[in-house]
């Protein structure tokens, strides 16, 4: 079978069409995206915290990403997640801006992992540097894990759990 010119045209106006109406459509394939979360003070179990949580009423159910005092640690940075014990989360690496570091994370709780921030003053920088986002990377875990939180609002949230808690040597 033998096509002239004029019906290899129309296939190839045809194709050309199909493919740019799946351009034209391909941002309504795009993954969703969810809303920006801040740091606000936190509640419920969470009370006395600040940080970010995938939804801000934090319940025992979401990841929360967070500062908070504690009494015998001085201020910590805490992973409130109920997956981080089945992941075998024991090191993360951060990357806030230009920070970068692998710090080995304490906690035995299934659900929490905890950073001292006196002994990882930089962290504590960077998380109120004023950046936009941080980073974070499971390192040798049971299961490869990697995420990123909002940092909006650290800068100004941090020091204030800060101020009222006192400093551990």
């Amino acid at each position: 079978m033998k096509f002239g010119r004029p019906a290899v045209a129309g296939v190839v106006g045809v194709a050309a069409c199909v493919f740019g109406a799946c351009l034209a459509a391909s941002p309504a394939l795009t993954q969703e995206v969810e809303p920006p979360a801040p740091w606000v003070k936190l509640t419920g179990s969470h009370a006395g915290a600040v940080g970010t949580c995938s939804a801000i009423d934090a319940t025992e159910n979401e990841a929360c990403y967070m500062v908070r005092c504690d009494a015998k640690n001085g201020l910590i940075f805490e992973i409130g997640d109920v997956t981080v014990g089945d992941m075998g989360l024991r090191s993360a690496r951060f990357e806030i801006g230009r920070y970068k570091e692998t710090i080995r994370l304490d906690g035995n709780s299934p659900d929490r992992r905890t950073i001292v921030l006196s002994k990882h003053p930089k962290l504590l920088a960077a998380l109120t540097s004023g950046a936009d986002f941080a980073n974070m990377f499971s390192v040798k875990a049971d299961v490869e894990y990697s995420t990123g939180f909002e940092l909006t609002g650290a800068r100004d949230q941090i020091p204030r759990v800060a101020k009222g808690c006192p400093t551990k040597p």
